[in-house]
């Protein structure tokens, strides 16, 4: 049983391996930095493998989305791409978003009259397999 337990288990970490273009990241590490405590709280993760990107939790200030009026939060890549992009309701305190791994940057805005209300930069890395 065991054996059948490490093949399957060998063959589904292939599988994906081939549907992220050959990659899969263990152990991943979260960096993050900010300077907008008004606007993001913490940003962490409990996954412990990704393909292209990594399931992240992103708490905000209670302010954030009523006083600051953050309506939307997006992460950008490194080389300035967008990644993805998420509304936000008045008075929403945490989100789930995707990051690439790699360096990228969440970036708070007010839709309403379209300036960045805060920043955060933050880095995913870990042990990648090909």
């Amino acid at each position: 049983m065991t054996g059948n337990y490490r093949r399957r288990s060998v063959l589904v970490l292939l599988a994906i391996a081939v549907a992220c273009g050959g990659c899969i990241t263990t152990q991943p590490t979260l960096d993050s930095t900010t300077t907008d405590p008004a606007v993001f709280e913490s940003i962490s993760t409990g996954d412990s493998w990704g393909t292209s990107s990594l399931q992240t939790s992103v708490t905000l200030a209670p302010g954030a989305t009523t006083s600051e009026g953050v309506t939307d939060l997006s992460v950008v890549t490194a080389n300035g791409s967008s990644f993805y992009t998420t509304s936000l309701d008045a008075g929403q305190t945490s989100v789930t978003l995707p990051l690439p791994m790699g360096s990228s940057q969440i970036i708070a805005t007010n839709t309403v009259n379209g300036t960045t209300v805060g920043t955060a930069n933050v880095t995913v890395s870990g042990n990648t397999y090909p």
